[in-house]
């Protein structure tokens, strides 16, 4: 069973999540544990009340397979947490692998993480935020995969999901690496329309 840690804050993108939390949940039965920065429960954009574990001070980063940031309207607010800085720093150093998605990748840049490194997130959040990736390469790419990160555009989902798989290993070949993929992105096979 894999250990995740989710941060949540006011304002996520919840739909970012959705294919994520399919593939850590029904391949890599994955136990989540759900924090905001100061272990308020947060609203979603979606509307969605997210209850949360508890703070991020209250968690150590060490002790997790995957830290899983979703990105959202109010990253800029995020960014203000040294809570949040000091659990990547902390994965970072353990190397615990972190999943970013859109807005969060500006968490990264401010973590130190991706400096010297390709990234992505959507065009508008690396204009927006462009002295933040001071160092780092903007690719443009739907996933960007570091050693033990993950950046990904916001309309990528189902590409994120999947490389969440591969960095913890939770596919048991190529096939069903691709089935997961074709069925995060709604493609039919031909046995199932037979």
């Amino acid at each position: 069973m894999k250990k995740v840690l989710l941060l949540v804050f006011p304002q996520y993108a919840d739909f970012e999540l959705g294919h994520p939390l399919f593939v850590l949940r029904k391949i890599g039965e994955a136990q989540i544990t759900t924090v905001s920065a100061d272990g308020a429960n947060v609203e979603s954009l979606g509307g969605m009340k997210t209850q949360v574990d508890g703070k991020a001070a209250d968690f150590n980063a060490e002790n997790f397979d995957l830290v899983l940031i979703p990105g959202g309207d109010d990253i800029d607010l995020v960014l203000k947490e040294t809570t949040v800085i000091t659990m990547l720093n902390q994965a970072y150093e353990s190397q615990v692998p972190v999943a970013s998605i859109c807005a969060s990748a500006t968490l990264l840049a401010k973590a130190g993480m991706l400096k010297g490194h390709d990234f992505t997130c959507m065009p508008g959040t690396y204009e927006h935020f462009n002295p933040l990736f001071e160092g780092a390469r903007y690719s443009g790419a739907p996933v960007e995969v570091g050693d033990t990160w993950i950046t990904a555009k916001g309309t990528a989902y189902a590409e994120f999901a999947i490389a969440i798989g591969e960095m913890l290993d939770l596919f048991d070949n190529e096939d069903h690496k691709q089935s997961i993929l074709h069925f995060c992105k709604g493609v039919v096979s031909t046995e199932e329309t037979a």
